[in-house]
């Protein structure tokens, strides 16, 4: 009978523990922020998060200290030192080189954060720090709809290992990268137009 009680406290426990926490923007309980200037705009707004990237690419990847992007974020309950998963859809109008988008995780500020983004050919892992892109992987990313591209995005991150997977395809796994913040967001560089949806936090 002790044998039993333990079992189904642990049990209790874990259920206690487990997080899954859905984000479909039809209100802002997780307090996203939101932005409109002249570079472009991230707002909530017909059930979705609606990012609009204004300036075109150019040079998006080596050497800037001025990153000229549009970005929203919030602070999930997640405990990120353990095992976790974020899932989202993502609508963007068309992909290609002028720009790039896709989600940003371990934010603290604009200016240091980690990002994963795609772009028409290409899946990137870069972190920024102070402004300053302080490391990159990158991996070749073959997409089959191009406009009007309807996106399923992933992260998982097990034991200091993050994965990002586009349409449950492995796009890119980075080894030691420890998480330090839960803010989490999404990102557009260049000139892009992305719907986002559908957001789960799991844990």
């Amino acid at each position: 009978m002790k044998k039993l009680f333990v079992a189904l406290f642990a049990l209790g426990t874990l259920t206690v523990n487990a997080q899954n926490v859905k984000e479909t923007f039809d209100s802002n309980t997780l307090g996203w922020t939101e932005v409109s200037d002249k570079s472009g705009e991230a707002v909530i707004k017909e059930g979705v998060m609606h990012i609009v990237g204004k300036n075109s690419g150019g040079s998006t990847f080596f050497g800037y200290k001025q990153p000229s992007f549009i970005e929203t974020h919030c602070y999930s309950n997640l405990d990120v030192t353990k095992n976790f998963e974020i899932k989202c859809d993502a609508i963007a109008k068309k992909i290609s080189n002028a720009g790039c988008f896709g989600v940003i995780m371990n934010y603290f500020d604009n200016g240091n954060f980690i990002v994963f983004v795609i772009d028409n050919e290409y899946a990137h892992l870069m972190r920024f720090q102070d402004n300053e892109m302080v490391g990159r992987i990158s991996n070749k990313l073959k997409l089959v709809e191009k406009k009007k591209a309807n996106l399923s995005l992933s992260i998982k991150s097990s034991y200091q290992k993050l994965q990002f997977y586009v349409n449950n395809m492995l796009a890119i796994e980075a080894r030691y990268l420890p998480l330090e913040s839960n803010g989490f967001g999404f990102y557009v560089l260049g000139e892009q137009i992305v719907d986002f949806d559908n957001v789960e936090f799991i844990q």
